[in-house]
C-alpha cells in the first residue's frame, strides 16, 4: 500500500524541534464509501455542462444547473423510496460534504442527503 508523509501547509514534512519527522506515514486513499443515508455524487464540471471544447476555468461563473452522477449510496438509503439508482445523472440542490480525492478524475465528489436530488435527468443516446 502506498504511503504519504505528513506535511505542513508549506509542503515540508512536519518536524519536531529536534528535526525529527512527526507522526506516522499516512496510507493513501483508494476509494470512499458513504455511510448511513448518504449518497456519493460525482459532479459534472462546468465545461461538461456547457458542452464546449473551450477550457472553462473553475473560477468562471457558469449559469448551469448543478448536475452529477450517483456513484454509490449508503446502507440506510432505500433506492425504491427515492426514484433514482446508482449511475443516474441527477439535478442537485443543496450542499454536502466534499469527498477526498483518491484518483485522477477532474470531477469533485460530495456526500449528500437523498433529498438534495431534485430530478433524474434522461440522457440522449
Amino acid at each position: 500500500m502506498a504511503k504519504s508523509k505528513l506535511v505542513g501547509s508549506d509542503g515540508n514534512s512536519l518536524l519536531d524541534m529536534h528535526g525529527n519527522q512527526v507522526g506516522e506515514s499516512v496510507p493513501t486513499l483508494s476509494g470512499v464509501s458513504p455511510c448511513g443515508s448518504q449518497i456519493l455524487i460525482e459532479f459534472l464540471t462546468a465545461q461538461e455542462l456547457m458542452n464546449t471544447s473551450i477550457i472553462v476555468s473553475e473560477k468562471t461563473e457558469a449559469k448551469v444547473p448543478l448536475q452529477g452522477y450517483i456513484r454509490s449510496v449508503g446502507p440506510g438509503v432505500k433506492l425504491e423510496d427515492w426514484g433514482f439508482k446508482v449511475g443516474d445523472r441527477v439535478l442537485i440542490s443543496g450542499s454536502g460534504v466534499m469527498a477526498p480525492k483518491y484518483d485522477n478524475t477532474p470531477r469533485d465528489r460530495f456526500f449528500m442527503e437523498p433529498h438534495a436530488i431534485k430530478a433524474v435527468l434522461i440522457e440522449a443516446r
